[in-house]
């Protein structure tokens, strides 16, 4: 059995001047990977998507795409494939989560 590990890496804070900055840099772009992003701005993979996450939209990526892209020079079938995608899995995690809690309150309340 493997020993429980109790570290947690805080997620990095992402600033405003962050967002704004990767949104200029994606404008005008096609699909850029992470690499691609990392060899021209130096952002590594974490930091690149805690800067999507926070882009309100922004930056689009996720399950299913090629890479990273300014969601507004984006065709919208992409988004939509996108957005399906996070939706579908938001719905396995639901359950699986909903599964968790049912056993949970199995063993917690006897």
């Amino acid at each position: 059995m493997q020993a429980e590990l109790d570290i947690k890496t805080p997620a990095p804070e992402v600033t405003t001047e962050e967002v704004e900055q990767l949104v200029e840099f994606l404008e005008g772009k096609g699909w850029l990977t992470a690499r691609q992003i990392a060899a021209a701005i130096g952002l590594d993979d974490r930091r690149l998507r805690a800067i999507a996450e926070h882009s309100a939209g922004r930056i689009l990526s996720g399950p299913g795409c090629p890479g990273y892209r300014y969601f507004d020079k984006t065709a919208l079938p992409h988004a939509e494939h996108a957005i399906a995608c996070f939706e579908s899995q938001a719905t396995k995690m639901f359950k699986r989560a909903a599964a968790y809690r049912q056993r949970y309150h199995r063993f917690a309340h006897p």
